[in-house]
């Protein structure tokens, strides 16, 4: 947010692409940032952060600018917990997000500042790489069953640079209404459910009332 206040002050807007569609959200990437080949990717958890390891989840969206050392990557995850924010909040994903890079990517992650804002949870700290400093930005969005969890990585040269575009992309996040104005999967197989066991109450009822007739 402070990226953004900053260009707000000057003058100069963050430059975003077209909007991404993906799982049941969308976002507006920035400009210079494409979709990477998911089948890289495949068999990673990198940026899935939980509060437990056993939690199911797994990348939605992968997006780079460029194809060398340098480039930036943002990814979005899914994972199916549910994240209501609260006060513990802060110190809980702070927490996972260490965890997740030390011991489920094997490179230990150096926490510089976590904290609840607009809604969502950020955490921001970096990662060596060989001879190379990479600053990481992990957001965390509240939801019922499952949540969003954004990662933004680039080289520590090209930060400064590229964080007014990476904040301005977390907060054109939305959830997409084509696909959110369509009932959960589980919802409708219990309504189908239902339906099934009224029907065959009504069938049971209405044999009792054959039987009393007959007899």
């Amino acid at each position: 947010m402070t990226a953004l206040v900053l260009c707000a002050f000057l003058g100069v807007a963050p430059e975003l692409g077209q909007v991404v569609r993906q799982d049941g959200f969308q976002f507006r990437p920035p400009s210079a940032f494409r979709m990477a080949r998911m089948d890289l990717f495949h068999g990673t958890r990198a940026g899935s952060v939980a509060r437990s390891s056993g939690s199911t989840r797994y990348l939605a969206a992968a997006l780079i600018d460029g194809d060398g050392e340098d480039a930036a990557s943002l990814l979005f995850s899914v994972v199916e917990e549910t994240v209501v924010l609260g006060p513990s909040s802060r110190d809980e994903f702070s927490t996972a997000v260490v965890r997740h890079f030390t011991d489920e990517l094997g490179q230990p992650f150096q926490l510089e500042r976590a904290q609840v804002t607009d809604g969502r949870v950020e955490v921001l700290g970096a990662i060596r790489q060989g001879s190379q400093l990479r600053r990481i930005l992990v957001v965390v969005w509240p939801g019922e069953g499952k949540h969003l969890v954004g990662m933004a990585s680039a080289p520590s040269g090209r930060w400064d640079e590229l964080l007014p575009s990476i904040d301005a992309s977390f907060d054109s996040l939305k959830e997409d209404p084509s696909i959110s104005a369509r009932p959960p999967q589980r919802y409708v197989w219990a309504f189908v459910a239902l339906l099934a066991a009224l029907l065959m109450i009504s069938i049971g009822l209405w044999r009792r009332r054959q039987a009393a007739r007959a007899g």
